[in-house]
């Protein structure tokens, strides 16, 4: 089944779907090899949402785990539809750990964030058991509302000190996210009810000292608008924080995550471009 065509359909699939996740990842997931690393389940908090795959190199590492933060519109997603990125990056070396967390309706900020800190906080305790070593540094990465997330986590450090995370954060990967929250938009007002643009909006938040950041975006993307980068991008820059932005033409909100997977690779230079500022990150 692990054939040509199978990668054909899922081609189709990724460049024909035009909402927030990819509906096509059993397909995709299915495809690729399952050989280079090992997975460990965890639960890192009580109640529903509140699990989390763990995903090993099989070769012994000394790089600091990723933690991948999926998108959905803050409604929908799973970990599971998200193997073939944990594949990309254990294939790189890195340990991957992706949290589900709670969605709305059931939810609304900050419980989502929330969440992913409390993640991060299980790891660090559990992390001899989870990652076979202490976690003394991690790599936030993200897409779409993920990627605000991962950007508001590296942004607004109260969630992971009031934790009392003691981990530091080594880089961010952010893939298409909105950064520059719109907080008039239909979609973006049950989520986020009355909030305060300084509290939840990643551009607001920049500080100096930040780790270095790395944003990619697809200038066809039409779900998440290319400003949101270049918004974020000129605030750290502005605080001095270290970031590079790579804008891909022709590349959509789908194509820029999903051409992290082997076999979609020509779709965008995404993966080569994580690669490259995962090398720089010591």
């Amino acid at each position: 089944m692990k054939t040509g065509f199978a990668i054909i359909v899922v081609f189709i699939l990724l460049t024909a779907v035009g909402c927030s996740t990819l509906k096509s990842t059993d397909v995709l997931n299915f495809v690729l090899p399952t050989d280079g690393y090992t997975l460990k389940h965890a639960t890192y908090a009580s109640g529903e949402r509140h699990d989390m795959d763990i995903y090993l190199p099989k070769a012994a590492t000394d790089k600091p785990p990723i933690v991948f933060v999926f998108g959905g519109a803050w409604r929908e997603g799973d970990k599971a539809d998200f193997t073939f990125v944990a594949q990309a990056l254990t294939g790189l070396g890195y340990p991957v750990i992706i949290p589900n967390y709670r969605l709305y309706p059931q939810v609304r900020f900050p419980a989502f964030i929330d969440d992913v800190a409390d993640a991060i906080r299980y790891t660090e305790v559990n992390a001899q058991r989870l990652l076979g070593k202490p976690l003394q540094r991690y790599i936030l990465m993200g897409h779409s509302s993920g990627a605000h997330t991962a950007a508001l986590l590296a942004t607004d450090t109260h969630y992971v000190q009031e934790r009392g995370v003691t981990a530091r954060l080594a880089g961010l990967i952010a893939l298409a996210g909105p950064y520059d929250l719109p907080l008039d938009d239909p979609e973006v007002i049950p989520v986020f009810p009355k909030a305060d643009p300084q509290v939840v909006k990643p551009v607001r938040n920049v500080h100096p000292g930040m780790p270095p950041v790395w944003l990619l975006h697809g200038e066809a993307d039409t779900r998440v608008r290319p400003l949101h980068t270049r918004r974020f991008a000129t605030a750290l820059q502005q605080a001095g924080v270290p970031v590079q932005v790579k804008l891909y033409p022709g590349v959509d909100h789908v194509q820029i995550i999903g051409s992290l997977a082997a076999p979609l690779r020509l779709l965008s230079p995404s993966y080569g471009d994580v690669q490259q500022f995962l090398a720089t990150i010591p």
